[in-house]
């Protein structure tokens, strides 16, 4: 089985690019979903960030409000302390995911997609990413196209001016803490370029593909 890192700052595409490659035939796992999960009430991720950050994370419903937490964590200079709680769980379930599925599909292509493949072990002062997958994918673009893609995500096309300024500068303080995609580059296998059209986005993504194909049907 291939063991694929597929990875991208925010407003890359990265998630555009899972969803092709799992329509071509790769099984997908996204960080984020996993993370969701375990941020559900009476989950034990859950309980810790409660316990650290306090319940004014929390909605009337007693769920989390993720984009209050955000907030708190990188503009209150506290995105180390919730990184330490969730990403040792996600990574040890992308961990038992692909060893589960290794023994029922020894020539699959897995893929785990996060936005912080190499920013994760870097926090905890690793490399482990280098035995975790076998190929690392980044997929990048421009960084003002980036930015209007998160602020188009938040607020829809066409947002007035005070909403689209907030949103820029919340895009860029969270870019900011994470890897630049220079450093992420060189520490890749494959880049997909996502500055283009929808249509050249999936033929370099298709083009991947047929080589993870190979790859993970000569690692049996």
């Amino acid at each position: 089985m291939l063991r694929v890192g597929l990875t991208g700052g925010l407003g890359s595409g990265k998630t555009t690019v899972a969803a092709i490659f799992r329509e071509l035939g790769a099984q997908v796992m996204e960080a984020d979903e996993v993370a969701r999960a375990m941020m559900l009430p009476g989950e034990a991720v859950y309980r810790e960030i409660v316990e650290t950050f306090g319940r004014g994370v929390l909605r009337e419903n007693g769920m989390l409000d993720r984009s209050k937490l955000g907030k708190i964590a990188f503009a209150g200079g506290r995105l180390a302390e919730l990184n330490a709680i969730v990403h040792p769980p996600v990574i040890a379930e992308q961990r038992r995911w692909m060893t589960a599925l290794e023994k029922e599909q020894p020539d699959a292509v897995a893929i785990y997609e996060t936005a912080l493949l190499f920013e994760a072990s870097r926090a905890a002062r690793t490399r482990d990413w280098q035995e975790r997958f076998d190929r690392r994918i980044l997929v990048t673009a421009p960084e003002p196209l980036r930015i209007a893609r998160y602020v188009a995500r938040i607020a829809g096309s066409h947002p007035d001016e005070a909403t689209r300024r907030a949103l820029e500068a919340e895009a860029r303080e969270r870019m900011a803490a994470q890897m630049p995609d220079e450093e992420k580059m060189r520490l890749s296998d494959t880049i997909i370029r996502n500055d283009t059209s929808f249509e050249e986005v999936r033929r370099q993504t298709e083009a991947v593909y047929r080589e993870l194909r190979e790859l993970a049907r000569g690692s049996r």
